[in-house]
């Protein structure tokens, strides 16, 4: 490899390194919808760009400042806008089409499209991760269709740097540009330092807490920080031919070899996330340093890569394979995500319904389509948009054409229609009713909905009829080491078996008094998540305690015990109705029953998550504390609601009025809320009555 003396030079190395990053992301893009990943830490390849950009933007200002004696900011600005901002606005205006335009013919693409607004509107001056963490937008939900632009946030990261990084070196290089140990040692000190304030700040449980130090530009500048000490003390272009040893440097080959499989080795491992016994939870070493190790890794396989002697940088991340791809990095981190997501295949958990994917197919061939269209945009990006803009083709057509008309008559052509397609598009997707954010709102609210049950409603009788075998779906399969100790369920609820069989019947399972409040020395206490939420108001005029919040997993319920316990104001009947956002265990419900030892009467509702992967392992987890605590009892509601299925929001032929669920098949209107209500209602009298 030919070193430059008046520079880096290009490096193939480096984009091969690229290739490896973008990879990373792009498999762990496709899995992260899914139940299980090849690499859950993929998405580390993003601190390893951050990594390679400080190192490359700072070397270019060095060498700049080296030539000249000075910085233009201004030409340093106009190169990166010409580098990046045409496939950025091509991005833009065609994920605008898809959410404005085809969202008038497929519902499904308006998904979340509050969400798309504000990021569409941030990207244009690469604030977007600024938007998602002011707008509480979790990096990990899946829920619906993601943004489509949700993956822009390190784009954001990326340019604020850019914006303020020339000014900083400016004042660096002008005062200590004969000192660059100095600089390079504060630059290190200070990425050590953004690392320390991250793990002080980090708490594992406070999910909000994560996202923000997952998508702040302060708390990412680790990786930006380390390659930019870099570049002040390795310059392998000052290293001419001659100079370079005649044998390789097995130093660098091995310690560049043991940092690549440190890097793959995170790839495999490591989390964003994880789930616990006490719920999900961030990833400790993740937010504990694990930044700082990706760029330090990161940083040792930048010096392999440039090394004019490395067999590991000219033999394996050299290769055309990677080389080529790492050209297109860009363009493929751009385009990838949207076509990702408008491309889901069987199994997806985004999926409202997960009988209707996008692509009726098995992950990996449809893994083999996005990939392909993904590669199609990318290169007619690269070739027909972010080579000729960065070679100054604008510019040189603009000087070879003499006619001033011509020149306008081809403006015309170009941006009147780019202008008419973007404003139409964006019109329409600004314009566009985010339904699910809608019912979300009318969940937590049913009174700001009309949706409110009236305080003399009674409930539809006929909705508490137990369905008869011919309506009632067939059960999901339970685990065999569960389902053998399971006594089948009757009418929808399950009991302990100290339970007298003659307690169990239709009418006790079903039947309501929902006019008479439910009295006790302390009353009937719920905990719940966003499905009870959205029954609160019938629960409460019936006398029940409810607390109950959205995004609630089955872990809060223990601390949640616990407090009512010291407020004494834990009575002889409980009712747990969680896990809609995650999985229960066998073990999670033997810690909290160890916390409900003295309380008669607990009562468990199995969740109905419309098919999501943790379904059915979390209701058999809950009916076979019904074979293993005497003061268990279940509402299935996993099971009673399976007739019901089919009355959802926006289904063929239904009308509102005889809806049970919202379009995510889990969330109740305002017949499911009393339905599902009437149940908890009927349960605890027979409870108080026994």
């Amino acid at each position: 490899m030919m070193s430059r003396p008046d520079g880096l030079g290009y490096q193939p190395a480096i984009d091969g390194l690229r290739a490896i990053a973008v990879g990373a992301v792009i498999i762990y893009h496709a899995q992260q919808t899914m139940p299980t990943s090849w690499i859950p830490g993929g998405f580390l390849g993003v601190e390893v760009f951050f990594a390679i950009s400080g190192y490359l933007i700072t070397t270019l200002i060095i060498n700049e400042y080296e030539r000249s004696g000075s910085l233009n900011i201004r030409q340093f600005w106009l190169r990166r806008a010409r580098r990046l901002l045409p496939a950025l606005i091509a991005l833009l205006v065609f994920t605008a089409s898809v959410v404005g335009i085809g969202g008038a013919y497929n519902e499904s693409l308006r998904e979340h499209v509050r969400a798309f607004r504000g990021m569409w509107a941030s990207a244009w001056v690469y604030i977007t991760n600024w938007y998602q963490i002011g707008a509480g937008l979790n990096y990990g939900d899946n829920v619906g269709r993601p943004p489509l632009l949700r993956h822009l946030w390190s784009l954001a990261v990326e340019e604020q740097f850019y914006l303020l990084w020339p000014v900083v070196m400016w004042v660096v290089l002008r005062w200590f540009g004969g000192r660059p140990r100095l600089v390079a040692t504060a630059f290190t000190i200070v990425a050590v330092g953004v690392s320390a304030v991250t793990a002080l700040a980090y708490e594992s449980e406070n999910l909000w807490r994560i996202n923000f130090l997952y998508l702040s530009t302060p708390t990412r500048a680790t990786g930006l920080l380390l390659g930019s000490a870099l570049a002040f003390l390795w310059q392998p272009w000052r290293r001419s031919t001659a100079d370079a040893p005649a044998r390789r440097s097995p130093w660098v080959d091995a310690t560049g070899a043991l940092a690549l499989a440190g890097l793959v080795v995170l790839f495999a491992r490591w989390h964003f996330t994880t789930e616990t016994e006490i719920g999900t939870r961030g990833y400790d070493p993740l937010f504990v340093g694990g930044f700082l190790l990706v760029g330090a890794l990161t940083v040792v396989l930048l010096i392999a890569a440039t090394h004019p002697a490395s067999l590991l940088g000219r033999r394996l991340l050299a290769a055309s394979p990677l080389a080529w791809i790492g050209k297109r990095s860009y363009g493929l981190y751009l385009w990838h995500w949207p076509v990702f997501q408008l491309l889901r295949p069987r199994g997806d958990q985004s999926l409202l319904n997960l009988t209707q994917p996008d692509v009726d197919l098995p992950w990996l061939p449809v893994l083999a389509i996005r990939l392909a269209i993904t590669l199609l945009l990318t290169e007619l990006s690269y070739r027909l948009l972010e080579m000729p803009i960065r070679r100054g083709a604008i510019g040189d057509w603009w000087r070879r054409t003499q006619s001033p008309a011509f020149r306008s008559a081809v403006l015309l052509a170009v941006c009147v229609p780019l202008a008419a397609i973007t404003t139409v598009s964006s019109v329409a997707a600004f314009r566009s009713v985010d339904q699910l954010a809608l019912d979300a709102a009318c969940n937590q609210n049913p009174e700001e909905c009309g949706q409110a049950l009236g305080a003399d409603e009674t409930g539809d009788k006929a909705l508490l009829t137990p369905p008869s075998d011919s309506e009632v779906a067939e059960p999901a399969p339970v685990a065999d080491s569960i389902a053998d100790a399971i006594p089948p369920p009757t009418d929808g609820v399950a009991v302990s078996p100290s339970t007298a069989p003659s307690d169990v019947t239709a009418s006790s399972a079903v039947s309501t008094t929902a006019q008479d409040p439910l009295r006790s020395d302390i009353d009937p206490l719920a905990i719940g998540d966003s499905v009870m939420v959205g029954a609160r108001s019938a629960l409460q005029r019936a006398g029940i305690v409810v607390d109950a919040e959205i995004k609630r997993g089955f872990a809060a319920a223990i601390p949640l015990v616990k407090k009512y316990r010291r407020q004494q104001k834990l009575g002889d009947i409980l009712i747990v109705g969680l896990g809609t956002g995650g999985g229960i265990t066998e073990s999670q419900v033997d810690r909290l029953m160890n916390e409900l030892e003295a309380v008669r009467h607990v009562v468990f509702i199995t969740p109905q998550t419309a098919g999501r992967h943790y379904e059915e392992s979390s209701r058999a987890a809950l009916l076979s504390a019904a074979t293993r605590y005497p003061n268990v009892s279940i509402i299935d509601w996993w099971q009673l609601s399976q007739p019901k299925m089919q009355f959802y929001e926006g289904a063929d032929g239904i009308k509102f009025e005889d809806l049970y669920f919202y379009r995510d098949r889990v969330h109740l209107v305002s017949k499911g809320r009393r339905f599902f209500a009437d149940l908890i209602i009927a349960e605890v009298e027979r409870l108080q009555n026994s």
